[in-house]
């Protein structure tokens, strides 16, 4: 299936163009999700859980509020990349929160209720 991007605004019945916009940057950062998932798998994820995401925002936040300070200069990773790192752990935990993390095919049985 091979979706145009005006297809999925006309499903989502988006009609702002910030709505538009956002959709597309939102979609560049499950690109990125995804190609990042290939390299570390799940478990870094599962280690730390819904406090690691917390903690992984808070140093992006420090980063971002640091580079601002200093005038946007970044020697490795752009504000750009902050950003939708951030958008990201958003993601994440709120798939954590609701147990969606994990493929449902990879989940580990649930005990035995005795």
């Amino acid at each position: 299936m091979n979706l145009e991007i005006s297809d999925i605004e006309r499903g989502l019945m988006l009609r702002t163009g910030q709505g538009k916009r956002a959709l597309k940057l939102a979609l560049e950062g499950v690109k990125l999700l995804d190609r990042k998932q290939l390299d570390y798998g799940p478990n870094n994820i599962l280690y730390s859980g819904e406090m690691g995401i917390v903690v992984r925002c808070q140093d992006k936040i420090c980063r971002l509020r640091h580079l601002l300070e200093k005038g946007g200069d970044a020697q490795n990773e752009s504000l750009e990349d902050s950003y939708r790192d951030l958008a990201n752990y958003g993601i994440i935990g709120m798939m954590l929160h609701r147990d969606e993390w994990l493929d449902p095919s990879n989940k580990p049985p649930e005990p035995p209720l005795n």
